[in-house]
C-alpha cells in the first residue's frame, strides 16, 4: 500500500498518521508473510513426509506381495511332498499287502494315488499261474515218467523198450539156424 493509496481512503488523515499506518502495515504484512512462510515450509514437509509415507507403504506392499508368493509356493510344494508320501505309502502297503515288487506297485497305484485295479487282477493272476507252473514242476520232478522220457540211464536215447533189447540181443548172438527162434524171427 502506497501513501497516495491511504490519502484516497483517508482524506483528512495526517502525514504522521498515514507514516503509523503504513508502518503497522509493513509489520503486519511482514508477520503475515513469515507465518505464510512457515505454513508453507510445513506444507513442503507433509508434501515430502507423505511421499515417503506412500513409497514406504509401496514398498511393504511389494515385500508383502512377495512374502505372499513365497508363502503360496511353499505351501504348493507342501502339499507335493504330502502327496508324494501318500503315494509311497499306499505303495508300500500295496507291496505288503499283495506280495508285489516295487515295480508293479508302481503300476498298480498311480502316481494321482489312484489304484489300477486291472493291473491288480494281472499281476495276481500272472502270480497265481507260475505258482501253480511251479507247484506242477516241483510235484512231477522225481516222477519217473513211462517211456522214460526216451532216456537211458546211459544218457543215450533209443525208442526201443527192453523186450525189443532182449529180443535183439537173441537174434543176434546165436546163428541163425541152431535156434529155434531163428525159425520164427527169420
Amino acid at each position: 500500500m502506497t501513501r497516495n493509496d491511504v490519502l484516497k481512503l483517508f482524506p483528512d488523515a495526517t502525514d504522521e498518521q498515514i507514516t503509523n499506518l503504513l508502518n503497522k502495515s509493513g509489520e503486519e504484512m511482514a508477520r503475515e508473510k513469515e507465518k505464510a512462510n512457515q505454513y508453507k515450509a510445513k506444507a513442503d514437509k507433509a508434501d515430502e513426509l507423505q511421499t515417503q509415507l506412500d513409497e514406504l507403504q509401496n514398498g511393504n506392499m511389494t515385500e508383502l506381495e512377495k512374502a505372499n508368493k513365497a508363502l503360496e509356493t511353499a505351501n504348493q510344494q507342501i502339499a507335493k511332498l504330502q502327496k508324494d508320501n501318500a503315494v509311497r505309502d499306499l505303495r508300500e502297503s500295496a507291496m505288503s499287502d499283495f506280495g508285489i515288487n516295487a515295480e508293479q506297485a508302481k503300476t498298480v497305484v498311480k502316481d494321482d494315488g489312484s489304484f489300477d485295479t486291472t493291473s491288480l487282477g494281472k499281476i495276481i493272476s500272472d502270480m497265481k499261474a507260475n505258482a501253480i507252473a511251479e507247484y506242477e514242476k516241483n510235484a512231477l520232478k522225481d516222477t519217473p515218467n513211462p517211456n522214460n522220457g526216451g532216456n537211458n540211464k546211459d544218457g543215450s536215447t533209443d525208442d526201443k523198450t527192453n523186450a525189443e533189447k532182449i529180443a535183439e540181443n537173441l537174434i543176434s548172438d546165436t546163428p541163425k539156424n541152431s535156434n529155434i527162434l531163428s525159425h520164427y524171427i527169420q
